[in-house]
């Protein structure tokens, strides 16, 4: 099975990529993770680490570029952050909305 193909055990319109998933296919694009991080971001300021694990966004500083060439204003601070327990620290970006596009 290919990677666009379907399973029967999986939500409608979602794609297989070897992993259960909860979210349709389209969901992946830089739109939909663009769209999940600017919600998270009204809400409050969002690690680079949160975003990955808990938003599903690929790759998080790419999804902040795209909302910055579209006329977000998101500051980003440095902060150390653990991914798991008893894990040396890493220097993640901190996402801080400052303001949307009027």
């Amino acid at each position: 099975m290919t990677s666009r193909e379907t399973c029967p055990s999986a939500p409608a319109g979602a794609a297989v990529t070897g992993q259960a998933t909860d979210r349709p296919a389209d969901a992946h694009t830089s739109g939909a993770q663009a769209q999940r991080l600017a919600s998270a971001l009204r809400v409050g300021p969002i690690s680079t680490i949160t975003a990955a694990q808990e938003l599903d966004i690929v790759h998080p500083p790419s999804t902040v570029r795209w909302l910055r060439n579209r006329g977000y204003s998101i500051k980003t601070e440095w902060i150390y952050k653990t991914t798991e327990p008893g894990r040396r620290p890493h220097r993640v970006g901190l996402y801080v909305l400052a303001s949307e596009p009027s």
